[in-house]
């Protein structure tokens, strides 16, 4: 049974299928862009419950995706720990052991992505202008203030027009910030100038700037938030950081340089 259920036939078949099942999704999410753009504004199991009643297809797509994804880690597993396990064992050199190690991360990421996706809680899409607050379990998070150095009237234009004006050329990331405080028993346990790719961290609770956005008729920008906390956040980025050093080991283990042909003649 350990045998098939690690065989590189089995991987085979199940990446096979997940192709084609994120193609099925691709086209899914082309006809139902509310159903999908919902799943990333809530928890998914609470997102599951809402759809399987009124758009059983892309409830049903994602069961799928999670049950080969499900299959693929298992054959991830056994082939970790049926072959490569005695490869490293046997062998006396450290290339197997490593790449043997380099596995074991690979599955602690996916595991942990796994349950990143099915626990914890999330909000998305809020809304908060400078000075206002949003109560998040036991958490306070207030935007003390947005710094938005390009021209206001750029987050007025419409979707379209907002990705062509609003390019890393036009308009500079970090030049962009949300001063953000965490509140918790009414004292300050966090404080961050965030903008984007760089959200504020505190424990499990991850605060993260979406985009900013401006009401007609106003003068100052707010900013919109994703707001997380999850436990397992902190093993999921952990475990990717080994994977990342474990995997730059391996490569510089096992890299090879070629020999530039000393026995060539020289061109006439």
């Amino acid at each position: 049974m350990i045998q098939i259920l690690s065989s590189l036939q089995l991987a085979f078949y199940n990446l096979l299928l997940l192709v084609f099942l994120l193609a099925g999704g691709v086209v899914l999410a082309i006809s139902q862009a509310d159903v999908f753009a919902q799943m990333n504004e809530m928890p998914i199991l609470r997102w599951l419950t809402s759809t399987i009643d009124h758009t059983p297809s892309a409830a049903y797509w994602f069961l799928a995706l999670c049950t080969v994804s499900a299959a693929l880690l298992v054959n991830a597993v056994c082939c970790t720990f049926s072959r490569q396990l005695a490869l490293a064992r046997k062998s006396p050199k450290n290339k197997p052991r490593l790449f043997f190690i380099l596995h074991c991360f690979f599955i602690l990421v996916l595991l942990c992505h796994g349950l990143i996706i099915v626990t914890g809680e999330k909000e998305s899409g809020v809304r908060l202008s400078p000075g206002s607050t949003h109560i998040f379990g036991p958490y306070r998070i207030c935007v003390d203030d947005v710094d938005f150095k390009n021209d206001p009237a750029l987050l007025l234009l419409p979707k379209d027009q907002q990705r062509r004006h609003m390019t890393r050329a036009n308009v500079r990331i970090r030049d962009n910030t949300v001063k953000i405080r965490v509140m918790q028993s009414g004292r300050p346990v966090a404080e961050k100038q965030v903008y984007m790719l760089s959200p504020l961290r505190y424990k499990s609770l991850q605060v993260t700037l979406v985009k900013f956005f401006i009401e007609p008729g106003k003068q100052h920008p707010g900013a919109v938030l994703t707001i997380t906390d999850n436990l397992f956040n902190l093993f999921f980025f952990a475990a990717y950081g080994l994977m990342i050093l474990a995997l730059a080991g391996f490569t510089a283990l096992t890299w090879r340089v070629t020999p530039s042909n000393k026995g060539e003649k020289n061109a006439p």
